[in-house]
């Protein structure tokens, strides 16, 4: 019953917490992180896509009846103050990557693939969520963005507006997961042919050979060199795909599950060190290039064998998922301040984070929303 705790935690401690502590009403936006002592962040810095993703969670959680009362209503008010001070028209247009949100001045104009991803993703879910048509209008408006500003004749997107290098599938990820997120609730044509164009990209560009690994960083033309940092591998985002390939086959009717498993197992071969229940953060094909493990992977790691379970029913992975929500409750969320979590282990589970980021509440809250309450036949998974 661990995955069970783990969401009453998050709903009946995290969410709230967040919910209050994560929301500056003076500025009607939300923040970057919380202090280690659980306050807010008194800096005004804030980037686009840690804010996107957090009107994301308050209005998905809204839509399904499990946030605290205001949510959805300071999503909205989280939106409107972004896309006032964030947004670019014209035909480099986009959202900007960051703002300060006491001052309201844009401190980084790029326009990046990473940010407008998130705000996509939060727009799906307050179309949703309200039904209203200004949500509708502007996702048209961010993914014909997209498209004009960051086109790039090596297939896919540019990492951002000014073309940097080197060139990474985890942006593509999760304007793949946004467009997922528009095709189940608000399907257009459109919609799907952004889908069918991202999801193309697995195998076409980030799967390097029949068998994998997932690679995470490329030259320009999508090639693999020392100079790019290429031999960097990252198990929590082969986990990610098993969750977003699982949703990607359902929407299409299309079966990848040996891709699945394939990159699943790949991600517990090169992730796990002998004796641990957590993934590394990111590994190479000799040793550990970050001996630390973020919350973050071991939350994914969670969602991967949830998703297995449900596609292939396996009691296993569904124990596996309980013994993984076990760990993480008592590795990373004791010792801590009401409804925060370490976010950062070193390989002897001392924390090491100098904040509480809220990027990792946008994970915790895709791992949960998953997960069917005990005795329920409304949500997803059984675990």
């Amino acid at each position: 019953m661990s995955v069970q705790q783990l969401k009453r935690v998050f709903l009946d401690e995290i969410l709230p917490t967040w919910s209050k502590s994560g929301f500056d009403e003076t500025c009607g936006q939300f923040v970057e992180y919380l202090e280690l002592d659980g306050s807010s962040q008194k800096a005004g810095e804030v980037r686009t896509r840690t804010v996107a993703r957090q009107i994301y969670v308050h209005a998905h959680a809204a839509h399904l009846g499990v946030a605290p009362s205001g949510s959805l209503a300071m999503a909205e008010q989280a939106f409107a103050n972004l896309h006032r001070i964030a947004w670019v028209g014209g035909k480099r247009g986009g959202y900007v990557r960051s703002f300060n949100r006491h001052t309201e001045l844009v401190t980084d104009p790029v326009r990046d693939l990473y940010d407008n991803a998130c705000v996509l993703l939060a727009l799906s879910w307050l179309l949703t969520a309200t039904a209203k048509d200004a949500y509708r209008h502007q996702i048209d408006q961010t993914i014909l963005a997209v498209d004009r500003t960051l086109t790039d004749p090596f297939g896919g997107w540019a990492e951002d507006s000014d073309g940097t290098l080197p060139r990474r599938q985890n942006p593509h990820m999760h304007y793949l997961e946004a467009t997922l997120a528009l095709c189940e609730n608000n399907r257009t044509s459109m919609h799907m042919r952004s889908e069918g164009k991202t999801f193309a990209l697995l195998r076409s560009h980030f799967l390097v050979g029949p068998d994998g690994p997932l690679h995470e960083l490329f030259g320009p033309r999508w090639e693999l060199a020392d100079r790019y940092g290429s031999d960097r591998l990252e198990p929590g985002h082969m986990c990610e795909w098993v969750w977003l390939t699982t949703r990607h086959d359902l929407l299409t009717h299309s079966d990848n599950t040996k891709i699945c498993l394939d990159l699943f197992s790949t991600a517990l071969a090169v992730g796990r060190m002998q004796g641990s229940p957590f993934l590394l953060d990111a590994v190479s094909a000799h040793k550990a290039i970050s001996p630390s493990r973020r919350l973050w992977p071991q939350v994914e790691m969670l969602k991967a064998f949830m998703t297995l379970h449900e596609r292939l029913g396996l009691p296993g992975y569904c124990t596996e998922a309980d013994d993984v929500a076990s760990a993480i409750l008592s590795a990373y969320m004791t010792r801590v301040p009401h409804g925060c979590w370490h976010d950062c282990l070193d390989l002897n589970e001392v924390p090491t984070a100098h904040t509480i980021p809220a990027s990792s509440l946008y994970h915790l809250w895709t791992a949960v929303a998953d997960v069917r309450p005990a005795g329920s036949m409304r949500e997803t998974h059984s675990c």
